[in-house]
Order: structure tokens, then C-alpha cells, then sequence
């Protein structure tokens, strides 16, 4: 078992990240065990065992006000303390709404994530950030709570369907954008457990400087405020992923840099990730999904423009000079 160890600005906070070769080596001791019900399907004889084990459905579905309400409802049918675990297996809308959970009973219980898919393994599962959706918007209620420990096992993936592993690879190849070029060629390679150890090594380098998101960790938002709108305004069957790799060349166009956006949907286009947002999704439409973006503040919303590999820029946008870009680059 190879171990990783992140120590974020808060000095009281930290995650151990566990990678282990096999699924049967996973040791997770746990009081609640929430499942994501299509893992349990394929993988239930190998997993652990517990006594209080909550099934969620894979997917945007699990991060709801009522899927949050039922964790919280058998979280006390539990008698869970304080001090109690939980421990969430599955990919990362089911570790958001687990993390989510764990982070308000009682203040907050030890959390470990186990998660799935290549996009919770590269991504989501590290930093703290937990979340839940809310009238067809995304992420609108949410903490900043890290998981204590994170066990890797990229045995999950040889039965992750295509689209998933298409999904993992986009935010993989976001990570390679803000902050290790080199992760490209472990995604050509198909080496996947090296791109996963050189994303977390990036995104923990980044967090454990800013865990609250307050200066460099906003950069690791690189196509997520297009990306979140294109996600709602297809109600979710455009994946997390897809939807962050169709807004970074949108990004970068409107920084000028065509060039990088020509080069980063080539790349995308290797990897099987299409870049090409649907033409139901309209520049009308993703206007006005943005007012509901989480970034907006009075003065306008932050931008990350990427200029080149591991090159990406922070910049404030107020609502006339937002349009007048985005309009130029979607056209």
C-alpha cells in the first residue's frame, strides 16, 4: 500500500491518501456505509462488510435536498456519535452527497472515500468540497469538508462504462491544463494510475495552500462556470466532465488564445472527449444559467482563462465586458 499525505492550510485538517492495487485489499472499518448501488452491484461479494449500509443511485441523482434528508433520517436510526465513520464508496456525485451528509451530523463525523470512477479518483474526492443541486442548478448548497482518508484502487475501473471513463479523462485533462502538462501523455498512454497520482499531486499542492478557495484554488474551477450551465441546461445527461472540457476552449477564446483552444480540442479529440456543445444549448441559455453560478459576487465573476499549459489566469469580468467576450467566443 503506497500512501500519500496532504496537510491543508488549516492546521487541524488533513487526508491520507491510500492507494491500494486490489479491490479485497480495501480496509475501511466503518458505523454507516453509504454504496453507490452500481458498485454494490458488481462489486458486493468483494467489499467489506457493516452493518449499516445506505444504497444511492449513481450520478446527479444522488445529490439532491432529499437524498441529503434520507442520509441524515438513517444517520440517527444509527445512533451514529461523534466520533463515529463514514465511509462512502462510489463515484463522485454519491461521494458529494455522502460527504455532504457526514460533514453536518453532529458538525461533523470522520469521513474516508472510496471513490470509483476516474473522475472522483482524479478530482473530486480530494479537497473537501461537498455538494448538492437544488432546483435544477448545480452545486447551490454545500461545505468545505476534507475526508481524513481516501483509498485509490484503479481495479474499479476495468468495469467503468466508456462514457464514465470519458468523463474522468476530461477532468483529468482540465488538472494537466492548470498544472502538469505531462499528464496528457499518461492519458495517451492509457497509464492511468500514474495520471491519477499526478492529478491528486497537483490538485493537493493547490488546496493545501487555499482549502477555503480564496486565491490559487479558484484556478481548479478552469471550465466549470460554462461547464455547470451546459450540465443544467441539459438537465444533467451531459456529464460533469464533458461539459468542463466543451467550456475550456470556450475560456480560452475568450482570452484571445485560439491557438491553445485548436490544440486542446485536438488532444480531446485523441482521447475520445467531445468538445462541440450541442446547439440546443444556446448563448441565450447559458446566460442565464450564469446568474446562478456560485462565483457571481456584485462585482462580477471570476473567469480562469487558460493561456498555454500549466498557464491558467484569474480574471474579474463585470456583467458588460462578460457578454461582450463570451458572445465573441461562442460565434
Amino acid at each position: 500500500m503506497k500512501q500519500i499525505e496532504f496537510t491543508f492550510s488549516r492546521p487541524d485538517v488533513s487526508t491520507a491518501v491510500h492507494l491500494v492495487s486490489r479491490i479485497t485489499d480495501i480496509d475501511a472499518p466503518s458505523d454507516f456505509l453509504i454504496l453507490d448501488s452500481g458498485v454494490k452491484n458488481i462489486y458486493e461479494d468483494s467489499l467489506f462488510s457493516c452493518d449499516n449500509v445506505i444504497e444511492l443511485p449513481g450520478g446527479e441523482a444522488s445529490k439532491t435536498p432529499d437524498i441529503l434528508k434520507r442520509l441524515w433520517l438513517e444517520m440517527g436510526q444509527a445512533k451514529l456519535r461523534r466520533d463515529s465513520r463514514v465511509v462512502v464508496i462510489g463515484g463522485g456525485a454519491v461521494c458529494d452527497a455522502g460527504a455532504f451528509a457526514a460533514s453536518t451530523w453532529k458538525r461533523g463525523v470522520s469521513l474516508t472515500l472510496v471513490p470509483t470512477t476516474l473522475l472522483c479518483m482524479v478530482d473530486a474526492s480530494l479537497g473537501g468540497k461537498t455538494a448538492v443541486n437544488i432546483a435544477g442548478e448545480k452545486n447551490q448548497a454545500g461545505t468545505v469538508y476534507p475526508a481524513s482518508e481516501i483509498i485509490i484502487c484503479p481495479e474499479f475501473l476495468q468495469t467503468l462504462p466508456s462514457e464514465e471513463m470519458v468523463n474522468g479523462l476530461a477532468e483529468a485533462l482540465k488538472t494537466a491544463v492548470t498544472g502538469d502538462r505531462q499528464i496528457v501523455e499518461y492519458l495517451l498512454q492509457k497509464d492511468y494510475l500514474q495520471a491519477v497520482t499526478a492529478c491528486l499531486a497537483v490538485k493537493g499542492r493547490i488546496v493545501a495552500a487555499d482549502l477555503e478557495e480564496t486565491g490559487e484554488r479558484r484556478l481548479l474551477n478552469l471550465g466549470h462556470t460554462i461547464g455547470h450551465c451546459i450540465e443544467a441546461i441539459s438537465g444533467f445527461t451531459i456529464s460533469h466532465g464533458a461539459a468542463v472540457a466543451m467550456g475550456i476552449p470556450v475560456a480560452a477564446e475568450m482570452g484571445g488564445n485560439d491557438d491553445f483552444a485548436m490544440e486542446f480540442r485536438e488532444i480531446a479529440r485523441k482521447l475520445g472527449i467531445e468538445t462541440v456543445i450541442p446547439s440546443t444549448i444556446t448563448y441565450q441559455r447559458i446566460l442565464k444559467h450564469l446568474e446562478s453560478d456560485k462565483k457571481t459576487t456584485a462585482a462580477g465573476r471570476i473567469w480562469i482563462i487558460p493561456r498555454g499549459w500549466e498557464d491558467c489566469e484569474q480574471v474579474l469580468l463585470d456583467q458588460t465586458a462578460e457578454r461582450e467576450l463570451l458572445e465573441k467566443a461562442w460565434h
